[in-house]
């Protein structure tokens, strides 16, 4: 079986580039799963994923590092289950030194050459950038550590979100990076369609060693977790004749209009709008301009609606917490429209030393 653990910042577009993968995949005729890794309690991911019949898995309340235990167990279940050829599984983005703890067992248990493991990291080209020129970043310095770190522990760092730079402009940074990263592999693509993730799935299937751990500064480490705010809710949504999706673009416009503050940006915000027929993504950067989200939710919705929400934003979680209940009482009960809310979790995530 093939283990690819894919990294890298939050928002970098890991799990569009693995949905475009395993449709190559299923294409060939393989067997796929994936298990998916968030700190938090209600993971779009998992739920996105799951309207696509994929075999998942997830590995909640904190990264592989921090729960290799059940990140085992949950590969051995889906072992069981699925039989994959092919199992991804998807780092959370505020991650850093997986190499020693995670991937190095991993290799061993593989030894027999039953498990084939890789590890890429992903970066948003635009942060990447930015980093590489020395340009001010949207987030802290303790922030940044972890953005910086994460690319330091891969021979393969895959540049992403090529679509949203000019051919040129992309060109430009791929040059720059070799000369920050020689020696590292280094994929410039858009992970939008399959033939654009090709160049990394062919990547993965070529044999590699893994990469040498980090001595990791668990120091700004630690402090740019802290500062790193996560807010799980998940709201249903119960109006007697069903929903116009102006309501649901009313409320995550709302959302957004509170988080636009340049002092506290967001690393991600993720949406996840499911009726009886659809299910619908969203994802937000500090670096997105207004994206043309609205269009991607169906005209009307049959209730019940769910609306999985995910945020991890550089402020205050009680903030962060009072923002989107506001957001959500203002919108639903001013629209006269039924809701049960799970209540939104926020939280600061401990990282072990």
């Amino acid at each position: 079986m093939e283990l690819h653990v894919v990294g890298g910042f939050l928002g970098s577009g890991k799990t569009t580039a693995i949905i475009n993968a395993l449709k190559t995949l299923l294409a060939e005729g393989r067997r796929v799963g994936v298990i998916t890794n968030d700190k938090g309690r209600y993971l779009v991911d998992t739920a996105f994923l799951g309207t696509a019949n994929i075999p998942t898995a997830e590995v909640p309340g904190g990264c592989f590092r921090c729960n290799y235990g059940d990140f085992q167990e949950q590969i051995a279940q889906l072992q069981a289950q699925a039989r994959p050829d092919v199992l991804f599984a998807e780092s959370v983005g505020s991650c850093v030194d997986l190499v020693g703890p995670v991937l190095t067992p991993l290799a061993a248990l593989s030894d027999d050459g039953g498990m084939h493991v890789t590890y890429s990291v992903f970066a948003d080209i635009r942060l990447l950038r930015r980093h590489i020129a020395g340009l001010p970043l949207p987030f802290s310095d303790n922030i940044i550590y972890i953005f910086s770190e994460q690319l330091e522990e891969t021979h393969t760092i895959v540049i992403n979100k090529a679509d949203l730079l000019s051919p040129e402009e992309c060109q430009r940074i791929v040059e720059q990076a070799r000369h920050r990263y020689p020696g590292k592999t280094l994929l410039l693509q858009s992970s939008l369609t399959p033939e654009g993730v090709a160049p990394w799935l062919a990547a993965l299937r070529t044999p590699q060693p893994l990469p040498l751990g980090l001595k990791v500064n668990y120091g700004p480490y630690v402090a740019g977790a802290a500062e790193l705010a996560w807010l799980d809710e998940q709201l249903t949504l119960e109006p007697p004749d069903g929903l116009e999706h102006a309501t649901v673009i009313h409320l995550i416009a709302t959302i957004l209009a509170g988080l636009r503050r340049p002092d506290q940006p967001v690393a991600h915000l993720k949406f996840f709008i499911q009726d009886a027929e659809t299910g619908t993504k969203l994802s937000f950067t500090a670096l997105d301009d207004e994206p043309d989200w609205k269009s991607a939710l169906p005209p009307r919705l049959r209730a019940p609606v769910t609306v999985l929400i995910n945020a991890r934003v550089q402020m205050p979680a009680e903030e962060l917490r009072a923002l989107m209940t506001q957001a959500v009482h203002e919108t639903l009960s001013n629209a006269g429209i039924p809701y049960h809310t799970s209540g939104p979790t926020a939280f600061v995530p401990h990282v072990p030393d």
